[in-house]
Parts: structure tokens; C-alpha cells; sequence
């Protein structure tokens, strides 16, 4: 740990190759943050949107049912 503490300080101690990966990790870390929160984004957005329209979905159940229940009144009563 000591040592890696000391490389981090004296960046000419890693070999090109090295340095040039650790910034490509630490770029790529950033992408994967940054991806993950539109995503979760995303799907919360989904979420929602599904709610809605299972509660619309609930709504035209009710007046199906409601038309159905009026349709058979006036058909016994003709």
C-alpha cells in the first residue's frame, strides 16, 4: 500500500503503458457512473409511466363493467 502510495505521487516511476491504462480505468469509471444514473433514470421514469398506465388500464375496466352492467339492465327491461 505504502509503495502504491509513493508510485501515485512520482507518476515517472510507472512505465507509459501503465499510466496511460490507470487513466483509461479512472475515464471508464467515470462513463460507468454516468451510465448507471441514466439508466436509473430511466427506469424510474418506466416506473411511473407503467403506474399511470395501469391505473388507466383500472379506469377502463371499471367502465366496461359499468357499460356491460347498463347494457343488461335495458336489454332485461325491454
Amino acid at each position: 500500500m505504502l509503495i502504491k502510495k509513493f508510485m501515485n505521487i512520482h507518476n515517472d516511476a510507472y512505465p507509459e503503458p501503465i499510466v496511460r491504462l490507470q487513466n483509461e480505468n479512472k475515464y471508464l469509471k467515470e462513463e460507468l457512473k454516468e451510465e448507471k444514473g441514466k439508466l436509473e433514470n430511466t427506469i424510474g421514469i418506466l416506473r411511473r409511466e407503467l403506474e399511470e398506465t395501469k391505473e388507466d388500464n383500472r379506469k377502463l375496466n371499471n367502465q366496461i363493467k359499468h357499460y356491460l352492467k347498463k347494457k343488461e339492465k335495458i336489454y332485461y327491461t325491454i
